[in-house]
């Protein structure tokens, strides 16, 4: 039985997000806050809960999104391994989607935040290159 001895597995915030992953976090919620403003706009006066839910959708599939991205010394596809990240990659696209597709409506919003939060919980909580039985 292998165990991870505590100089490999990340304990501090700067470890499981190494600064590549912050900048690409970054740049995604940038360029899906851009999308959504110009696809839908904003209405944080006259639809304030819609555009939270929306804003909290597009962070949680950024990084989600963001947790793709390999650190230093791992391969490009080392962490698109396994069923695992097929169905990361799904929630993930298809939350982020239906937020920029929400047109003001707070259940679609809604439904795009538990899908964007299900892969962000799935992506910080499944062991990374997880096989067939993740």
């Amino acid at each position: 039985m292998a165990t991870r001895s505590a100089a490999t597995t990340p304990t501090t915030t700067a470890e499981r997000w190494p600064v590549r992953r912050r900048v690409a976090f970054g740049v995604l919620l940038a360029a899906l806050v851009l999308l959504a403003t110009v696809t839908q706009g904003w209405a944080f006066t006259t639809a304030p809960l819609w555009s939270f839910l929306v804003l909290a959708a597009l962070a949680a599939a950024a990084a989600a999104t963001s947790s793709f991205v390999p650190s230093s010394g791992e391969g490009l596809l080392a962490r698109l391994r396994g069923s695992c990240a097929v169905v990361d990659v799904a929630a993930t696209v298809a939350g982020a989607g239906v937020a920029l597709t929400s047109a003001r409506d707070g259940g679609t919003a809604s439904l795009a935040l538990v899908l964007a939060g299900f892969a962000l919980v799935r992506r910080l909580t499944t062991p990374q290159g997880c096989g067939p039985a993740c």
